[in-house]
């Protein structure tokens, strides 16, 4: 099953139409002591990246999904924003420059669960940074996983067209490799009658903070240090979010 999906993409357009204010704020705050060009890797629709560009920032975006590729590059289009957008696994990021700032906000990095792909997704990026570039990564951490195990969830959004999508989701938890396992249902209705549906099934690691500082410390990264969501204050242990901020040096 493909995730980001047509319908997926069009549900996280509707449902994150925009970044949310503190977490955009914090990531231009660490853009303003650094001298060079950006990256988004799983830059998504562009909520992140599009308000970036908006203040003249120079920042590339990446992305596997194509289907949210497309709706970035039609948010880009509808403001006369022209990025340079690319569709990598991030495991296989290969770009014709090097960057003094990259960022992964939203939990995004945890999509990649296979442990060799993270190593290597991590070393891509490393080989991306400038020297002294910094890079942020925004990882969930295993006190985050999911509350109701086993149960569906269901949200819906409204299209402009008046069509209605339903999400569904079903969440599961696997305690000894830390992943969260969710079959995800799209579905698409209009006028009453059921148009479209879409099966996804995601998978998100998540990490105990030792532990992803130990893999950023193994690709080459240094001055690691773990702050609290959007702040710039250490960590004590009882965070469901942890970003991460280092340097290759």
């Amino acid at each position: 099953m493909e995730i980001y999906g047509k319908l997926c993409t069009e549900f996280y357009d509707l449902s994150k139409p925009e970044a949310p204010v503190d977490a955009l704020e914090f990531y231009l705050r660490h853009f303003h002591d650094t001298d060079g060009p950006v990256l988004e890797p799983m830059c998504g629709t562009g909520r992140f990246l599009i308000p970036f560009l908006e203040k003249g920032i120079d920042i590339d975006g990446v992305d596997a999904s194509s289907y949210m590729l497309q709706a970035c590059l039609a948010h880009c289009e509808k403001k006369g924003l022209q990025p340079a957008l690319y569709q990598q696994l991030l495991q296989e990021l290969s770009l014709p420059r090097r960057y003094a700032y990259i960022f992964i906000p939203a939990g995004s990095f945890g999509l990649i669960t296979d442990p060799k792909d993270a190593t290597e997704s991590l070393l891509r990026l490393y080989r991306h940074l400038s020297p002294g570039g910094k890079i942020l990564i925004e990882i969930e951490t295993t006190l985050a996983q999911p509350e109701a195990p086993g149960k569906w969830h269901e949200w819906r959004v409204t299209r402009l067209d008046g069509a209605e999508l339903v999400f569904n989701a079903l969440p599961m938890y696997d305690t000894k490799n830390h992943l969260q396992e969710d079959i995800h249902r799209y579905q698409l209705f209009a006028n009453g009658h059921l148009i479209e549906t879409e099966v996804e099934r995601l998978s998100l690691r998540l990490y105990e903070p030792a532990r992803f500082q130990k893999l950023l410390e193994d690709t080459g990264f240094t001055d690691i240090q773990a702050t609290r969501a959007y702040e710039d204050t250490e960590i004590d242990g009882s965070e469901k979010v942890v970003i991460f901020r280092c340097r290759k040096m």
